[in-house]
């Protein structure tokens, strides 16, 4: 397990990567955000999501953990998210895995990998913001 110092230290970086609030729990970190995603189908008809982003961190070593999200995405908004996330300049670890499912007709995409969780926290934090959030 990672001294508190370097914990805290974790948590603040990528709470303010991912512009969320972390909670310390037995297996480690767990950050927390929903999305608000606004739409409007007709001149009269708005329709709004709030998308949750789940983004766990388990201690793995020195500066490298165990990280996964749970990021949920609209249908048209999964080919973007895909190609920012291949496009980024953060490389991707050789360890990284990706699976999507369909969960309450959206796509739920879960991404894991074993790096330094300031550096997964950057990569998943812009490819968020290509969604405009």
């Amino acid at each position: 397990m990672l001294e508190m110092n370097s914990l805290v230290a974790i948590a603040k970086k990528v709470g303010e990567l991912l512009e969320a609030e972390a909670e310390l729990r037995p297996e480690g970190l767990v950050f927390k955000k929903k999305r608000i995603v606004k739409e409007q189908k007709s001149s009269n008809v708005h329709v709004c999501w709030s998308l949750d982003l789940t983004v766990r961190v388990q201690s793995a070593g020195c500066e490298i953990a165990a990280n996964e999200a749970e990021v949920f995405l609209l249908p048209e908004e999964l080919p973007l998210f895909t190609a920012s996330l291949i496009g980024n300049p953060i490389l991707m670890p050789t360890n990284f895995s990706q699976k999507i499912s369909l969960e309450r007709g959206m796509y739920c995409v879960r991404l894991m990998s074993q790096e330094a969780p300031e550096i997964f926290a950057a990569r998943l934090s812009e490819t968020l913001c290509t969604l405009g959030q």
